[in-house]
């Protein structure tokens, strides 16, 4: 909540609205079907009758494909914000790509790489999207984007690039996003039901029971329009204590054993304190994660513009001050040369 605020007074110094922004990963599979719901016991089942298997490909059992989702609190935003799909070469097949390609909705990308998995490559991309689709905003809003200590999301790659984008990186403690990360806290669990229950009625409505690759994510990339778009996502954030520490949920104030909220300093962390939320590997991450709060340092002056100041100090025209010595020793030096030639 400390960093929640700092982020805040940032963007408000700079005269800006602040924007949070939370990006989280979560996985979508090809098959939801191994839950058993009723199963009805063999002994009593009608004679002649046996348990009906489900056919299902093992592939789609085991492979799942990544979603990159961004939520924010400010509703007349969210409908602007990338949502991004990640997928290896075999899921995403390109003729699967060439028959969605009419079908994906405006702001809405599927990503075919090596792997389904998200890096630090793959998330600069992202980043660069999202401030692409937010640039109507940037003189007003201040982007802070939030993430979870994955190591994707804390390359020095990661560092540098939201400080030349001027986005205000923000990070949820490990273990804690459960508690602290609107996705965690109010999406995820909401679209995993919902797609649990579309996945078994595209089944229903098909006599083969089969649902193919191209009509499931179809009907993915629909739903996730509708949820993301349908529900205001304020309260996620607010209750997170990201947008007023005075008007926390309950749920955190159980978890800090508070009665009440209490006043949260403003400031940037410590090394030390950041140094316990993070990782124990993350190396160095104080002065880049903070660059948009620390004083910046001033750039070390060339010789030349040293020389030129001390010259201007002593009045001294300027062309005497960046000459290599006196002008006799150049002099000097042509005659012995030409002496030892």
């Amino acid at each position: 909540m400390q960093w929640a605020k700092c982020a805040r007074t940032a963007a408000s110094n700079e005269g800006k609205i602040p924007l949070f922004i939370n990006m989280d990963e979560t996985s979508v599979g090809y098959n939801y079907g191994k839950g058993k719901g009723l199963v009805v016991s063999k002994h009593v089942l009608p004679p002649g009758r046996k348990h009906r298997k489900e056919p299902v490909n093992p592939s789609d059992a085991k492979t799942h494909i990544s979603f990159l989702a961004f939520v924010t609190h400010d509703p007349t935003i969210q409908p602007k914000l990338p949502q991004i799909f990640i997928g290896n070469k075999h899921k995403f097949t390109l003729t699967l790509l060439r028959g969605l390609f009419a079908k994906v909705p405006k702001g809405y990308y599927l990503w075919r790489e090596d792997s389904s998995w998200n890096n630090n490559v793959l998330m600069c991309k992202a980043m660069r999207l999202l401030a692409k689709h937010l640039k109507d905003y940037s003189a007003t809003h201040k982007i802070i984007l939030i993430l979870d200590v994955a190591r994707c999301h804390r390359h020095r790659t990661i560092f540098s690039l939201a400080q030349s984008l001027g986005i205000i990186l923000m990070y949820v403690p490990a273990k804690l996003t459960w508690l602290l990360q609107p996705a965690d806290t109010h999406v995820f669990a909401r679209l995993k039901k919902r797609l649990r229950q579309l996945w078994l009625d595209l089944r229903v409505e098909r006599a083969s029971g089969e649902v193919s690759h191209h009509d499931w994510l179809v009907a993915v990339l629909e739903l996730l329009r509708k949820l993301l778009c349908g529900f205001q996502w304020h309260s996620a954030f607010l209750s997170d204590g990201l947008l007023d520490d005075s008007r926390i949920g309950s749920r955190l104030l159980d978890a800090l054993g508070w009665a009440a909220p209490k006043l949260v300093p403003n400031g940037i962390l410590t090394a030390e304190q950041l140094k316990g939320l993070m990782p124990r590997r993350t190396k160095d991450a104080h002065a880049h994660i903070f660059s948009w709060a620390l004083p910046k340092a001033k750039a070390k002056a060339s010789p030349k513009a040293k020389a030129k100041a001390k010259a201007k100090a002593k009045g001294l025209p300027a062309a005497l001050a960046t000459h290599p010595g006196p002008i006799s020793s150049g002099t000097r030096s042509k005659r012995k040369s030409h002496a030892i030639g």
